[in-house]
């Protein structure tokens, strides 16, 4: 992937003679906007932006893009008139490699500039790895949302997953995570646990922290390795100090559990509200029970509605089911039977019940 980004700055003619540094930072960048990991995303961020900021071309032009995310890091957000800016310096250069030379990697850029899924297709097809990963995404995610039939899901993921094998393939960590994920889940094949748990292991040696928290998961539960919970801690303790969500989410669990490390609530809760803020809504329901119980933070049942009613929007069951024992017990809003009620039959239907689901259909005026 290295090779591939300093023969596009060699190609276009930029003069850049990019250092190796340089050239692994916009691996970096691309890789960790993808991969749950906050901490390599700024960053890489910050070193792609010190070159943007020196002129460079092709790092302007892939700042110019991610500095369209959301939760694009600080170093990454730039205003309106910089960010065109970036674009118009690089834009041609970009375009007339990928259409002199078919380079994958300019494809997969102009694909998110423009927002064009056939660009994207077409860098898949050329073998950059991060189209790879996205293509096989997006034909599952596609055919999720637009309710196709059972079999037509089943050859979405099937495509995908020879996407995500090839990306695993060149080994890219995100592709190594995304292939683990589907022998985990059986998505496209055979579930298969001894799969999943190499996948993940070599995706944890290149630093994905979501694989590095699965590794935890693994020894925590004691599948396909005997189990050991402060080995488990330690590596959601790790994945938690890329700040991923889920690692500082189980890390939390360890942490108010006592398993693998003294039990310290008050720790615990700080690291259910920074995995709650990085959208993991299993945090959002223990930060919300955290508050409910005041442990590790002071008691407060009115913030942990909030943070349940949160959590049950996303339609976590749950916290559903917390909301319901809310208004069974008076905490934090008036004693409601029928309220309760109905968020039990809530929780039933989120869980798959098909009797809560039709009875909702008739009684549920709120949408949730």
């Amino acid at each position: 992937m290295k090779l591939r980004i300093i023969s596009l700055f060699a190609v276009v003619a930029m003069s850049l003679a990019a250092a190796d540094n340089q050239a692994n930072a916009l691996v970096r960048l691309l890789n960790s906007r993808a991969s749950g990991s906050p901490k390599g995303y700024a960053d890489a961020a910050a070193e792609v932006a010190a070159a943007a900021a020196e002129g460079k071309l092709l790092q302007r032009f892939v700042l110019a893009i991610v500095s369209r995310d959301k939760d694009a890091p600080e170093a990454a957000r730039i205003d309106d008139a910089t960010r065109e800016e970036y674009f118009n310096s690089a834009r041609d250069r970009i375009e007339k490699l990928a259409m002199k030379t078919n380079n994958a990697l300019a494809w997969y850029l102009l694909s998110l500039d423009k927002n064009d899924t056939n660009l994207l297709q077409r860098a898949a097809l050329g073998g950059n790895v991060q189209a790879l990963n996205a293509w096989g995404a997006m034909l599952v995610n596609n055919a999720v949302m637009q309710g196709s039939s059972t079999n037509e899901i089943d050859r979405a993921f099937s495509e995908a997953f020879g996407y995500f094998k090839q990306a695993a393939g060149k080994g890219d960590a995100n592709g190594l995570y995304n292939l683990g994920m589907c022998h985990a889940r059986g998505l496209g094949t055979p579930r298969n646990d001894e799969k999943a748990f190499d996948c993940f292991r070599n995706a944890a040696e290149k630093g994905h922290p979501e694989a590095i928290n699965n590794i935890g998961w693994f020894f925590r539960e004691g599948r396909i390795v005997k189990k050991d919970l402060e080995l488990a801690m330690k590596w959601f303790r790790k994945s938690a100090e890329y700040r991923n969500a889920y690692g500082e989410y189980n890390y939390g669990l360890a942490l108010h559990r006592g398993e693998g490390t003294r039990k310290n609530d008050r720790l615990a809760a700080e690291y259910f509200k920074r995995a709650a803020m990085g959208g993991c809504v299993e945090a959002v329901n223990s930060y919300g029970l955290a508050l409910l119980r005041g442990e590790g933070v002071e008691k407060n049942v009115m913030e942990a509605m909030k943070a349940f009613e949160s959590a049950a929007s996303a339609g976590f069951p749950p916290a559903m089911e917390n909301i319901a024992a809310c208004y069974q017990k008076g905490d934090g809003v008036k004693a409601d039977e029928k309220k309760a009620m109905l968020w039990r039959i809530r929780s039933k239907a989120a869980r798959g019940d098909r009797a809560a689901r039709a009875w909702l259909l008739q009684n549920d005026k709120e949408k949730w």
